[in-house]
């Protein structure tokens, strides 16, 4: 089974940091998302990147 696509601001939720933070980080390291939820794939290289545990769900 496919793990789920997230929002936003639950990802910021689990890196413990706010939606503006998250934002930031995203726009320094040119991670480009399309509008609605982010799909698992993105998910992963954004924990890669900003040096985030990838989520066991997600492995």
């Amino acid at each position: 089974m496919m793990p789920p696509a997230k929002t936003r601001l639950e990802l910021a939720e689990e890196m413990g940091v706010s939606y503006t933070t998250l934002y930031r980080w995203l726009k320094k390291n040119e991670i480009i998302l399309s509008s609605g939820l982010v799909p698992p794939q993105k998910i992963v290289e954004i924990y890669e990147t900003l040096g985030f545990p990838v989520p066991k769900e997600y492995e």
